[in-house]
């Protein structure tokens, strides 16, 4: 019996033990099956975020070696537009230092027309062209011969020219009216009377003597001239100062028509101013030097047939006109 109860304790004890390790093993293989499937998730999650990490990674790669191949490109194209603006640039340089001697050249022939038609100095235009040519001779172009050539023709024709000193008889004319302006007018002459006292007998003496010193002081006014005109009253202040007017205005008229190649003006200005000379102003020395001095400088020669220097500003327009085309064509 006793026995038998034991080997029941056993049995039961055994039981018991079973089902403890069986529960035992349940409850493990439970946590391992959670535990796996918990690595598990994380290491699904894991994958996913480094295929992400690695899709971005990719993404950045390709999008860097683009911006690279970008910046390479850009840097390409900086580069070559530099070396274009700075052939472009030294290009424009040459062609604006030529275009500036050029447009240099045609102002000084278009002034030296104006001088030659309007001022009528073929010195100063001589001198004009003369610069013209020394600038197209620095340029060195076979083309620019033509200019070159009416330039030579022109240059001499106008040193042909020059034999007209329009300068000094202009500077003359200037000093005639300065002395013109030192000359006196005509002044009527004067006489005082003597008083003469009547005493006694010697009254008729002393008539007589005062008659003959009063003769004798006339006569001193008296002087011998050679005009057809009669003699002028004597001209009040402000006729004498309108007198000294005209006649300086004289000399100017005869300036400006020696300046504007006015022959017939000239001989008139100067003949008038002569002719007020001999009419309203003391016979004297200074005078009639005076008088032979304008008639010196009315014979001077004051005009000359200018000649003509238009054909190398048209031979010039002709070679710009011909550049400017040629530049355009470049382009």
């Amino acid at each position: 019996m006793l026995i038998a109860l034991l080997a029941l304790l056993v049995a039961l004890l055994a039981l018991a033990l079973s089902a403890w390790l069986y529960q035992q093993e349940y409850m493990l293989a439970n946590n391992e099956a959670s535990a796996t499937a918990e690595l598990q998730s994380a290491i699904n999650t894991l994958t996913t975020s480094q295929q992400d990490m690695t899709a971005a990674i990719a993404a950045q790669r390709e999008a860097l070696a683009q911006l690279r191949t970008d910046s390479l490109g850009q840097l390409n194209a900086l580069n070559s537009r530099s070396q274009e603006l700075e052939s472009k640039l030294q290009s424009l340089t040459t062609v604006d230092r030529r275009d500036w001697l050029l447009a240099e050249v045609e102002y000084l022939l278009r002034l030296a027309n104006q001088r030659a038609q309007l001022s009528h100095d073929p010195r100063a235009a001589a001198q004009l062209l003369s610069s013209a040519d020394a600038i197209l001779r620095e340029l060195d172009d076979t083309a620019l011969h033509a200019v070159r050539a009416e330039l030579a023709k022109e240059i001499s024709a106008l040193h042909n020219n020059a034999d007209i000193d329009v300068e000094g008889i202009y500077l003359a004319l200037q000093g005639l009216a300065t002395e013109a302006g030192k000359l006196q007018l005509y002044q009527a002459p004067t006489y005082t009377k003597e008083e003469v006292e009547e005493t006694g007998d010697e009254w008729q003496q002393r008539l007589e003597s005062g008659l003959g010193r009063a003769w004798d002081k006339l006569r001193s006014y008296i002087r011998i001239r050679h005009h057809e005109q009669n003699f002028k009253a004597q001209l009040a202040p402000e006729q004498e100062a309108a007198l000294r007017a005209s006649l300086r205005l004289m000399f100017e008229q005869a300036q400006l028509a020696l300046l504007a190649n006015r022959p017939v003006l000239y001989g008139r200005a100067l003949d008038k101013a002569a002719a007020w000379l001999e009419e309203y102003y003391q016979l004297d020395d200074h005078r009639a030097g005076l008088l032979k001095q304008i008639k010196a400088v009315r014979e001077m020669p004051v005009s000359a047939e200018m000649a003509d220097i238009s054909g190398s500003l048209r031979s010039l327009k002709v070679y710009l006109k011909n550049h400017r085309w040629q530049q355009e064509v470049r382009k």
